[in-house]
């Protein structure tokens, strides 16, 4: 699919977009490319909200399994049974 506002990039279709935000994707429009997403201020913001608070989630699970390794390693072999 091409950028519906450059009509140069590549951007994604709903359907990629739909298995992207299922696993905690970014919130981008359909049909948009991301030079064109980074040339708007409102889509933006939005990407830099949702990848700060990615980054916030990310230090928080990295700060929770430095401090129980331990327990990390128990859900992780449970995860095999």
């Amino acid at each position: 699919m091409v950028c519906t506002r450059c009509g140069i990039e590549k951007a994604w279709s709903d359907a990629e977009l739909r298995g992207m935000r299922e696993h905690g994707g970014p919130p981008l429009p359909a049909g948009i490319c991301m030079r064109c997403v980074f040339k708007d201020a409102e889509l933006k913001a939005a990407l830099d909200s949702w990848g700060d608070a990615r980054m916030t989630a990310l230090i928080h699970d990295a700060r929770e399994l430095a401090a129980r390794p331990l327990e990390a390693i128990d859900r992780f072999v449970e995860s095999f049974r």
